[in-house]
């Protein structure tokens, strides 16, 4: 029988389960194949999974929608939240849309994606073994990680630059588009960042207020420097990718 393939990130030997395109389309070639792939893969139903629940934001918005789609293709069920705010601001409003999608969370782990340019690769369950093997003890919550700042500003970027994880990965500082963690944690991190005022240098951005807090947080809330669980393909010009598994299995 013919054995599933996998998309392997041969830099870094991971194999990434959530890929988030950020940024202007220019600036992400190596989206297009990862997206295609996911999407070319045979529908599974996994049903809901024992130990994680999947959330995501969407308003209503006709640009929405990918990541659901994404976890649809699994057989998956998940929640959106969001959708009470038509006029969206990120700063504003993504805390509150979080913080509703977890009164109706019942596992002890919650993944989160965009809706508009994420999507989800696998089993979620093998984001949580990874969680709990890849991460020192201790930690209970995980952010992608990406290349550049944003908000650009030396009050972020500071404390992510002085972490030591930040020595051994171009992938350096917080994005909020990707995270998995455990349900009180990430409750308590998503009041602190309601709660933040939004940063001067990007004020309708939601990452601006998740990185004021991130310090607070570590380091019970990390991020993925060796690309393990997350990737955030936005300004990632070299296609690392392979994808493996293909070969007949007797």
């Amino acid at each position: 029988m013919m054995q599933a393939s996998r998309l392997r990130n041969m830099k870094f030997g991971s194999e990434p389960l959530i890929f988030h395109a950020q940024g202007y389309h220019d600036y992400k070639p190596v989206w297009p194949k990862l997206r295609d792939w996911v999407f070319a893969q045979a529908p599974q139903q996994l049903g809901p999974r024992p130990r994680v629940s999947i959330i995501t934001c969407n308003n209503g918005h006709e640009a929405m929608g990918l990541f659901e789609s994404s976890v649809e293709r699994l057989g998956i069920p998940y929640i959106v939240a969001g959708r009470q705010f038509p006029v969206w601001n990120n700063a504003e409003h993504k805390p509150l849309a979080i913080l509703e999608a977890l009164e109706q969370v019942e596992t002890d782990y919650v993944l989160c994606a965009d809706s508009r340019d994420a999507i989800l690769a696998g089993d979620p369950e093998l984001l949580v073994d990874r969680l709990l093997a890849e991460f020192p003890a201790g930690t209970g919550m995980v952010f992608g990680a990406c290349q550049m700042s944003w908000p650009n500003a030396p009050d972020l970027s500071g404390f992510e630059l002085g972490l030591p994880g930040a020595a051994q990965s171009e992938y350096k500082h917080l994005n909020g588009g990707a995270w998995i963690g455990e349900r009180n944690l990430v409750r308590d991190f998503f009041i602190a960042a309601r709660d933040a005022a939004p940063h001067p240098a990007a004020p309708e951005s939601e990452q601006g207020k998740l990185r004021i807090v991130f310090p607070d947080f570590h380091p019970r809330v990390a991020l993925d420097y060796g690309v393990k669980l997350f990737h955030n393909v936005g300004f990632v010009f070299e296609d690392t990718y392979q994808i493996v598994g293909e070969a007949e299995a007797a």
